[in-house]
């Protein structure tokens, strides 16, 4: 009886050890087309930045913005995975500090003011990764519909399929059933004509992004830095010593 007590002790709290929590990855930058297109006209892209002190591995997760694991896929809501088959680049472990950006479209396009190729793999003193939902097929499985940045919406980063498992969401004006992390409400005005968001980290660690004033909205797309650090942003302490 001891020893059966023993072992759930054990498992339980191998489990608690690598649960993934709020914070480990967060939604860093969002650009959005929105509805007007006077503003921001390049590609909807999705930066996440790792904050796990001994790095993490996303293979099996997923993007969505579909309100729900019920929710109806559309031309213009839905979900990718990170793609855990042989190859993906998200099987292997990033280190804190790394930026990941996922692009919605091809490399033809813009992704803030500029073209980006894949990157997918972390070269020495390297902490960026580049992939795309259209064209990089071997780490990106499109689960269902489209996901596409416009008028009222969400976004939430799982670590897997089912309504307990986000860990970071971002709303402007929609609504999410999603659970297991704080959301980011962000007022709809920050981002209904095509703004860019990105998170400013003014508690220095870079883990409050729940917080609505530590994003900036801007029109300009010259504040974008998909990929890379914000804009007058100190992301020293997340680099690897």
């Amino acid at each position: 009886m001891l020893n059966n007590l023993l072992v759930v002790m054990l498992l339980f709290a191998g489990t608690s050890l690598f649960a993934q929590k709020d914070g480990d990855v967060i939604i860093n930058e969002i650009g959005n087309h929105g509805t007007k297109k006077a503003f921001y006209t390049g590609g909807d892209y999705l930066e996440l930045i790792v904050l796990k002190e001994d790095g993490i591995k996303l293979a099996g997760w997923y993007l969505t913005d579909l309100s729900s694991p019920s929710g109806t896929a559309k031309e213009t809501e839905g979900s990718i995975k990170f793609s855990d088959k042989e190859g993906s680049v998200f099987n292997q472990v990033f280190p804190k500090g790394t930026y990941i950006l996922i692009c919605f479209g091809t490399p033809d396009e813009k992704y803030g003011r500029e073209n980006f190729n894949e990157i997918t793999e972390l070269k020495k003193g390297g902490n960026e990764i580049v992939v795309f939902t259209e064209s990089s097929g071997t780490h990106i499985e499109k689960t269902s519909g489209t996901m596409d940045f416009a008028g009222k919406d969400n976004i939430a980063l799982l670590s897997d399929w089912n309504k307990h498992s986000a860990v970071d969401i971002v709303t402007w004006d929609g609504a999410s059933k999603w659970d297991g992390a704080s959301v980011t409400a962000v007022p709809m005005d920050m981002v209904e004509n095509g703004e860019i968001l990105y998170f400013t980290n003014v508690t220095k660690d870079f883990k409050d992004n729940g917080t609505v004033a530590s994003w900036i909205s801007t029109a300009d797309v010259k504040d974008a830095t998909p990929g890379s650090v914000n804009k007058n942003v100190d992301d020293s302490s997340l680099r690897v010593k």
